[in-house]
């Protein structure tokens, strides 16, 4: 595997936490949903925010105990 194919890998990660973060935000803003779909929605959102997180440091460390 590349350089970039693990780099873009990571970016594309980060990526798709960050859109269902901001899925999630944005339908827990709507007014016609109720408010445990809302709810729901957001502990979802955050939940994958944490996970991509984790995952680009941890790939991000190993990287850098790759290089030493």
């Amino acid at each position: 595997m590349s350089y970039w194919h693990e780099h873009l890998t990571t970016v594309e990660r980060g990526a798709i936490g960050t859109f269902t973060s901001i899925g999630s935000a944005a339908v827990s803003m709507v007014s016609q949903l109720e408010v445990y779909l809302r709810v729901a929605g957001l502990c979802v959102g955050l939940l994958v925010g944490v996970v991509t997180l984790l995952s680009v440091y941890h790939d991000l460390r190993r990287k850098q105990k790759e290089q030493k």
